[in-house]
Formats: C-alpha cells, structure tokens, sequence
C-alpha cells in the first residue's frame, strides 16, 4: 500500500508539472506583426579592451590604433608618439543590434560583437561605450558591456574535440540600453487604423487576442480573416502610440495551442 502511495503522488506531480509547463505568458507584441511596421536595424563602430594578448596587431591595423588614440585624447590623456602604439589587447568591432518598434527608452536589448580586424579571439574583453544608430543616423542604443569566455565543445572521439564557439563574433545579452523611442514609426497611419497579422496561424490563439483587446479597449479589434485582426484607434497621435503600445505589452495566456 505504501508503494502504491508513492506512485500516485509521484503521478500527481508529474500531472501538476506538465500543467505548468503547458501553459505559459507572453505579450502580444511577440505573437503578432503590425501590417507595415518593421523592426529596425542599427549598428555602431567600438574597442573591446582588456583581451589576453588576442587583440588586433595595430602595427598591421592602423584603424585600430586610431580610434585607441582618438579615445585617449577624448579622456584628455594626449600622446606626441601615436603612430608608434603597439598592443595587442584592443580589438575594432562592428556591433550591431535590432530595436523593436516596443522598445521604451532605458530597456536593454541584446547586441552582437563582431571583429574586423585581426584579432583571434574577443573571449574576456570588455566592449567600450558604442553609440548605435539606425539608417537616418540618428542614436537609438548605447551598448556597454562584458563578453564572457564561454566556449561550448563537442566530442568528436575519445581524443579529439572542436569548438562550435565564434571567438571573434559574440553576443553580449542586455549589452545595450535604448537611448531613443522608435514610436514615431507610426506616425504614418493618420487614419487610426491598424493590421494585426498573427505570426503562426492559429484561430483559438487569434480570438484570445481579440478579446483580450476588446477586454482592456472596449469593441476596437474586430476579426477580419483566419490570421489578421484589425483594430481602429482615435486619430490623436500621441493617444494612439500609447494605446498601442499598451496593447502591444498586454500578456497573453498560451494554453497548448499548436502552430
């Protein structure tokens, strides 16, 4: 009896468990697209510092002992012989990031590290405050931050293993801040009316969205076909990016719906 006991409890618990693991958040913006609204892309030109030696050979870059001088001069620390910097512990990069059209000022975002110089290996250096602009050169992020060492191997035998790890291409998570709203992307719709075009088809996941919408904002979203929901906001601009953005980070419950 006693073992039939702990049998069932360990049923109860494993049914318990996969009824959480079943059911799961996530905000709209994440299940849906908005017909003509894009993310955008930015990107930036940075040192990473403080590497072992895997640095860029800046007798051979020169691009990289500039910009290590230019930053000097900008900290007021001012050298006579700056053509003759060697190091070997400063890398050029590129990073580069995406800014959701939900992105507030202050949050942080994720951002990709990646050398164009000669440098073996960005593993343990440190990434310097880059400025990240779109297209219309304007700054939407700064990033910032540390670039961890983790190398991750598979066996191939006993005695040989390879890296399936980038190092002079890493991603560095939350490594940036936005700087700047990107809400003025909406700009364009003047009429107040919007498409919402769900990522993976699915009409229970479509009419949960619509009547958690017309829950929070009474009767604006109505159903137009199996994958889009239109919804009509007043024409004022600044109400509709807020009534917007509030829709867009609204959670919704995803209870074992397939794709």
């Amino acid at each position: 009896m006693k073992k039939i006991s702990i049998l069932k409890n360990i049923i109860i618990m494993f049914v318990l468990l996969l009824n959480i693991s079943s059911v799961s958040a996530k905000k709209i913006h994440s299940l849906i697209n908005i017909s003509g609204i894009k993310n955008i892309q930015i990107i930036g030109y940075g040192l990473v510092v403080g590497l072992p030696g895997t640095g860029d050979n800046t007798l051979h870059i020169p691009f990289t002992r500039q910009s290590l001088n230019n930053m000097l001069i900008k900290l007021g620390i001012y050298t006579t012989c700056n053509n003759n910097i060697r190091t070997k512990n400063v890398a050029a990069v590129i990073v580069t990031a995406i800014i959701s059209p939900w992105s507030y000022v202050g949050k942080k975002i994720d951002i990709t590290v990646s050398s164009i110089g000669n440098a073996s290996s960005l593993n343990g250096g440190t990434l310097l405050m880059t400025p990240l602009q779109g297209i219309d050169k304007k700054i939407y992020a700064v990033a910032q931050g540390n670039i961890s060492m983790n190398w991750r191997k598979i066996k191939l035998n006993y005695t040989k293993k390879i890296s399936i790890n980038n190092p002079t291409r890493k991603k560095i998570i939350h490594g940036a801040i936005v700087e700047k709203s990107t809400s003025n992307i909406l700009n364009k719709y003047k009429n107040g009316i919007f498409l919402l075009k769900i990522k993976h088809k699915n009409w229970c996941l479509l009419q949960e969205i619509y009547n958690t919408i017309n829950i929070h904002y009474f009767d604006i979203a109505t159903i137009i076909d199996g994958n889009t929901i239109q919804i009509i906001i007043p024409k004022n601009k600044k109400l509709q990016n807020q009534i917007l953005m509030n829709i867009m980070n609204i959670n919704i419950s995803i209870k074992n719906y397939k794709k």
